[in-house]
């Protein structure tokens, strides 16, 4: 489980980090960087939620996280002001999170990596609500509230990743390292 968890971690950082850069985006740059990142987001929580140790029924709040994901990354592409699309990514995030609240709470005893699940449906809704208190801020303003968020679920899920490889200890260093064919 740890390769999905560390995609997603660097998802988040790299459009956290991104966002850090960033002097003075357009709304351009707000929607399509954020679409560009609920994008990668749904899909790197669709692989991880169709590895095998996940249990069936978490699937279907993961899946509804992701989907909400993509559907965001739709509505901001057709956003015509920095206030419509921060409305949009706000309830993406809000709603997302919801659904990874909701995979936590029923998978967290049975499952250890849905306990990530809390983190990271609790900064999206952060975030979210976060978006909805300042949207009279800039594209810039928004960005930084959304990459801020994606930096910590990067730095948290970043650890979990790491962590749940050490635990699989030489199992997943050998699944990690290519074999040289043997002569």
């Amino acid at each position: 489980m740890w390769k999905p968890i560390l995609v997603r971690a660097l998802i988040a950082a790299i459009f956290g980090l991104t966002t850090i850069f960033l002097q003075e985006p357009g709304l351009g740059v707000l929607k399509y960087g954020l679409a560009a990142y609920f994008v990668f987001s749904g899909s790197g929580l669709w692989e991880y939620l169709r590895r095998e140790p996940v249990p069936a029924g978490m699937r279907g709040p993961l899946s509804i996280a992701a989907a909400v994901f993509m559907v965001g990354a739709i509505a901001l592409l057709f956003a015509g002001t920095a206030f419509v699309a921060g409305l949009i990514a706000a309830v993406a995030l809000i709603g997302s999170g919801l659904a990874e609240v909701v995979a936590w709470a029923r998978y967290r005893r049975e499952f250890v990596p849905a306990r990530d699940q809390l983190y990271t449906g609790g900064v999206g809704i952060l975030s979210g609500i976060g978006l909805l208190i300042f949207l009279h801020l800039d594209p810039h303003g928004m960005l930084g509230i959304v990459g801020g968020g994606a930096i910590v679920i990067a730095v948290l899920l970043a650890i979990s990743g790491f962590g749940f490889r050490h635990d699989a200890g030489p199992a997943a260093r050998e699944a990690a390292e290519p074999r040289a064919p043997r002569r």
